[in-house]
């Protein structure tokens, strides 16, 4: 190796003197990374090299923390209670307050069997999240008549004219009829199916159900 830096004119001086360049170079970068994570001024030893670095300063937000229960308000009671992002309002309503008159059909959108009203307007509870309905006006089917010993308004017309046979779909066929009735108290045929259109049901009663609903609005 030394002959061939004789060849070209390198000293053994010379090269030590080249590799400590490069050699503090390095620790020099190796001092500024570490300053820079520190936020110090360093001076290398032996050189005049010094290294400053500026940290921006650190801000902290602290928020105010708010109750992680989730407030309902269903068939006019508030009730507080615990919910995850993902239940969705027919969950809660059925397995964590005890509300089983809204059923489960299709869980998914296409049978109405779990209708509800919030805020006014009929809504499938099983497409809506538990926890987009806090906060609002909820109304099951067990609202239409408290004392099941004793039916009243919708609930005793849709039982005095047998306007069901299985029963699954019925809490959320009435729902409906509430809803279009607040909307239209004197609806016609073509009126009425309309305003249950989106509803199923399997027995094939959906036509007892709709005269029922005409009845109603003519006073019967």
């Amino acid at each position: 190796m030394s002959e061939e830096y004789r060849k070209i004119g390198l000293s053994r001086r010379d090269f030590l003197k080249d590799a400590g360049l490069v050699v503090g170079g390095a620790a020099v970068g190796s001092i500024g990374l570490a300053s820079s994570c520190k936020g110090t001024t360093t001076t290398l030893p032996g050189t005049t090299s010094t290294v400053t670095v500026t940290q921006p300063p650190v801000t902290t937000t602290i928020t105010n923390v708010v109750d992680p229960r989730s407030v309902f308000n269903v068939n006019g009671n508030v009730i507080k209670m615990d919910v995850q992002p993902y239940w969705s309002l027919n969950f809660v309503l059925r397995e964590k307050m005890g509300l089983t008159f809204t059923k489960v059909g299709c869980d998914r959108g296409e049978c109405g069997h779990c209708t509800v009203l919030i805020d006014g307007n009929p809504m499938y509870s099983c497409m809506v999240l538990a926890i987009d309905a806090t906060n609002k006006k909820i109304e099951t089917a067990e609202s239409l008549s408290p004392d099941l010993g004793n039916l009243t308004g919708i609930a005793k017309s849709f039982r005095d004219n047998e306007a069901f046979q299985c029963g699954w779909c019925t809490a959320g066929f009435m729902m409906a009829t509430k809803a279009l009735l607040t909307a239209n108290p004197k609806p016609t045929m073509a009126q009425v199916k309309a305003g249950l259109s989106g509803h199923l049901c399997i027995c094939s009663s959906i036509m007892e159900v709709c005269n029922t609903v005409v009845k109603i609005g003519a006073g019967g």
